[in-house]
């Protein structure tokens, strides 16, 4: 899967905000780095850092670890792989109960390593790891920074007409499953809602420009669309209709242009550009056409949200000057530490996502940052901009 466009359509974003866009990082990760001049340059990448924390420390997405005696808290009948047969295969986290409804729904397995080490200490113990998926889009978060969903109902008219989905030759388990999940996509695609909603407010309490709130706005309307298509198919592989019930919305904190740019950066840079990628590689695997092309023409969307993200941090960093600078460049920082640790060799059963959050990030993200970056003369004194091969670690 080819990221290039995608990427050139973010740097022509940033550019039209930053017209001295730093020439090295426009350049395709794969060719040599160049200086300012067009001269090759001699910068070499890092040293990949040793010793960071293992996955279950690093993943943006929330995640984390729990162990239970054998026989609680089981999903289903399933058993662990053997020695571990008494343990079940899933289980619910001890903290389900308490946030159903308010939070994403975790993913759990069985961890047959932690399971061992905890069996030292327990002979009954059953360990495992569970990752909240990271929202689809733009997250709307609560007042702990945690992304918040709205519970769901039965309810019709949240769905869109798509058009007859082929759902017959799906096993009874494979439609429960494909229903759980965009059940919990639509609830990520409705949040979004009120996320460029609090957009709007913020852009308005900084002075933004009338073209980036009318932008803003637009994208309120397709994120509506969105969950309708989200909680259509949902309803179509689960033969009951669904929709979301009533979203707790806090009152938005105040922004200060720092807080504006750094939270576009992650929940929209960030996630909608690796939206928009999971979206278009779904599209491309799916086997249903009718699937197919909602999935791309959802993954245009995210992609133009995308660049309206990068729109407005690049106005950010040309309004707010250093203090904006600095923030983004300890984000950036950020993204390096997080490719490093999503290439580690750590055995998960969310390889393909976390692989595919890790190439967006290499490719997309952490260039157009450096780009942004180097086209603004806001960093702190003393700090060189560097090319976009320089900040990336190596393989």
């Amino acid at each position: 899967m080819s990221l290039s466009p995608a990427r050139a359509r973010y740097l022509s974003a940033i550019r039209a905000m930053l017209p001295s866009l730093l020439l090295a990082a426009c350049k395709d990760p794969a060719q040599p780095p160049t200086n300012a001049d067009g001269t090759t340059s001699t910068a070499t990448a890092p040293e990949k850092p040793r010793g960071y924390p293992p996955m279950s420390n690093m993943s943006p997405c929330p995640n984390g670890a729990f162990c239970v005696a054998e026989s609680s808290n089981a999903l289903s009948d399933a058993s662990a792989p053997a020695p571990y047969a008494r343990c079940a295969a899933a289980a619910t986290h001890p903290d389900d109960a308490k946030d159903a409804g308010f939070k994403p729904d975790r993913l759990v397995s069985f961890n047959g390593d932690n399971t061992a080490d905890a069996r030292k200490k327990d002979a009954t113990a059953c360990c495992y790891t569970w990752l909240t998926p990271c929202a689809g889009g733009r997250a709307f978060r609560d007042a702990t920074g945690a992304p918040s969903v709205a519970p769901t109902v039965e309810r019709a008219d949240w769905s869109a007409a798509i058009g007859a989905l082929t759902t017959t030759p799906l096993r009874d388990d494979e439609r429960a499953a494909l229903a759980a999940h965009w059940t919990r996509e639509a609830t990520f695609e409705h949040a979004s809602i009120a996320s460029f909603a609090q957009l709007t407010l913020d852009l308005l309490s900084v002075g933004a420009p009338p073209d980036l709130l009318e932008a803003t706005q637009q994208a309120t309307l397709d994120e509506i669309e969105h969950a309708r298509i989200a909680f259509a198919v949902a309803a179509a592989y689960g033969a009951r209709p669904v929709g979301p019930a009533a979203l707790a919305v806090m009152p938005g904190a105040s922004r200060t242009l720092v807080s504006l740019a750094r939270s576009t950066f992650i929940d929209a840079c960030v996630g909608e550009s690796v939206a928009s990628a999971a979206l278009a590689d779904a599209s491309r695997r799916a086997a249903d056409p009718v699937l197919a092309s909602l999935l791309a023409a959802m993954s245009s969307d995210e992609e133009r949200h995308a660049e309206l993200a990068w729109r407005i941090v690049a106005w950010a960093l040309r309004t707010g000057g250093a203090e904006v600078a600095r923030a983004l460049d300890e984000a950036k920082e950020e993204i390096v530490t997080e490719i490093v640790s999503l290439e580690q060799d750590v055995a998960i059963p969310w390889r393909r996502e976390v692989e595919l959050r890790a190439t967006v990030l290499r490719e997309i993200v952490l260039p157009c940052t450096v780009a942004m970056l180097g086209s603004s003369d806001y960093l702190t004194a003393g700090r060189q901009t560097v090319s976009m091969q320089a900040s990336l670690p190596s393989h």
